[in-house]
């Protein structure tokens, strides 16, 4: 389900229970605070999951709102889902107002740079037009691979936060996993599904969602993958002609 606001994109869903009319309406009222907060940054957009757990007899709700640089995430829980949805928005709305005071200069910065980039290398919203869908189609993995050059920095850094969040991948850290190799992995994956990517989502943000199959690769298949970020690390090197 998706609410409707000039510049906040909202979608919710939910999982063993529904939103009454009236409950949606008392929220789309309770956002409209949020949505005005946020309505001068770029494509600022709203996550809403209201689980109901039987056993408990309760609801359980998990706002995250994506801003420039930084996700927030909140939650709330409670025996009526009303409640659950209005506090968890008050919560979320006054760590909005915080953020919008005092943000960090430099993810921001970032992450506008990382939207300049998602225009510039993808422009054409048909995921089989434009010049990378030009070189997957011709097998041409050195023209890919060069013109997404400028997330590398970027993606290395995400690797590295999200194989802290995973023990077994962690232990593995220098041994049966390297950095550079889930970065590569996630290159080749972006090479082999470009054209069937969801092109609602922001070019680094399907990125990221390739990240977490790349690492789980790299545990099962070490040696395979290892020779496949070798021959991407080669290709990558050589010069364009």
């Amino acid at each position: 389900m998706y609410l409707p606001f000039d510049r906040l994109r909202v979608e919710i869903t939910t999982k063993g229970c529904a939103i009454p009319q009236d409950e949606r309406e008392r929220l789309q009222t309770s956002l409209g605070a949020l949505a005005e907060t946020v309505k001068d940054f770029p494509d600022p957009a709203l996550w809403i999951n209201t689980v109901y757990h039987p056993r408990s007899q309760r609801y359980n709700v998990e706002l995250k709102l994506k801003l420039p640089g930084q996700t927030l995430i909140t939650g709330e829980e409670d025996p009526y889902l009303d409640s659950a949805l209005q506090r968890g928005v008050q919560k979320l709305l006054q760590e909005t107002q915080v953020y919008t005071e005092h943000p960090d200069l430099v993810k921001v910065a970032a992450a506008e740079r990382r939207e300049t980039l998602d225009r510039e290398v993808v422009a054409p919203e048909a995921p089989d037009a434009g010049p990378l869908a030009e070189a997957v189609q011709a097998g041409n993995y050195r023209v890919f691979r060069t013109a997404l050059a400028g997330y590398e920095e970027w993606l290395r850094k995400r690797v590295g936060r999200l194989v802290q969040r995973r023990p077994e991948a962690q232990a593995q850290v220098g041994k049966q996993l390297r950095l550079g190799d889930v970065v590569e992995e996630v290159y080749l994956h972006a090479f082999e599904q470009f054209t069937h990517r969801p092109t609602a989502l922001p070019l680094n943000e399907w990125l990221e969602s390739l990240i977490d199959p790349s690492i789980l690769a790299v545990l099962r298949h070490p040696a395979e993958e290892r020779e496949a970020a070798s021959w991407a690390r080669t290709v990558r090197d050589t010069s364009l002609p």
